[in-house]
């Protein structure tokens, strides 16, 4: 019943979302199909710099020395969209923060709470107003994990929002993982692919097959060492919920960006 649900749920968010994408779901037990360690994970929290709560779900598994990945997600989402994304991640070698961000809502039955304690202050919850808690995850992985290595990965909007974060704080990341990113909004009255061209890192990016022309102006601006990848089997999915293993074509996506991962070890 619980995968029934979260079907429901992709299908629904998939519209609201503009992701026009489709293929087949699996409905076998996700811990059945993962065949890695049982990862346990913290809930913690933090504050941004205009007072919000920010939620994140960390796991710690290889130790402070570790890169570690901070997971966004897309709209509509929770740190719900990587139950079954972050644990691969550790086997891999990283920690991961899997964060709440204030523009999202419910995934898998993971409430996002930081959306929860904007909506209770009265806050703005548009896609740009997640900046604040994009800095304070940072600050949060820094000063208070003491991570050395730290990679931005986004989702749809937030992986937009990378490409402003890694060209205004150019030695606070190692690397950017963007799935599906595009123009989706203007920052300071600059197109996403006007920071592209500031990039100094490791980009990898990755989409559905019909959202290419959606990120490859993006791509393109980038001057630093860059990948790519569209699934060559299946039309794909939008945003990182191509690797969850509820979709039967995610070990493809997983074989793309595994290389990648390892140049950051």
């Amino acid at each position: 019943m619980k995968n029934f649900n979260f079907i429901l749920w992709i299908i629904l968010l998939d519209c609201l979302c503009n992701c026009s994408t489709s293929a087949s779901v699996s409905n076998n037990n996700p811990s059945e199909i993962l065949n890695i360690k049982h990862h346990t994970y913290k809930t913690v929290n933090f504050l941004t710099s205009d007072g919000l709560k920010v939620y994140a779900d960390y796991y710690s598994s290889n130790g402070k020395r570790s890169p570690l990945i901070i997971l966004y997600h897309q709209a509509g989402y929770s740190r719900g969209e990587f139950r079954n994304i972050a644990p691969r991640l550790v086997d891999l070698g990283f920690n991961v923060l899997a964060v709440d961000l204030r523009s999202g809502d419910m995934l898998n039955q993971v409430t996002n709470l930081t959306q929860k304690e904007a909506l209770k202050q009265g806050k703005s919850t548009s896609f740009v107003d997640v900046i604040p808690d994009l800095e304070a995850t940072y600050d949060y992985t820094k000063n208070k994990l003491k991570s050395k290595k730290i990679i931005y990965w986004g989702s749809s909007y937030s992986a937009s929002l990378g490409f402003y974060m890694v060209s205004k704080y150019p030695q606070d990341y190692e690397a950017l993982i963007a799935f599906s990113p595009g123009e989706y909004f203007q920052i300071e009255n600059k197109n996403i692919s006007d920071y592209a061209k500031d990039i100094k890192i490791p980009v990898y990016t990755s989409s559905a097959r019909n959202e290419e022309s959606t990120w490859k102006p993006i791509f393109n601006s980038i001057k630093s060492k860059k990948q790519f990848y569209l699934p060559s089997k299946t039309p794909g999915h939008h945003g990182t919920i191509a690797l969850s293993t509820f979709y039967d074509d995610s070990e493809e996506n997983w074989q793309a960006i595994i290389p990648f991962l390892k140049t950051l070890k």
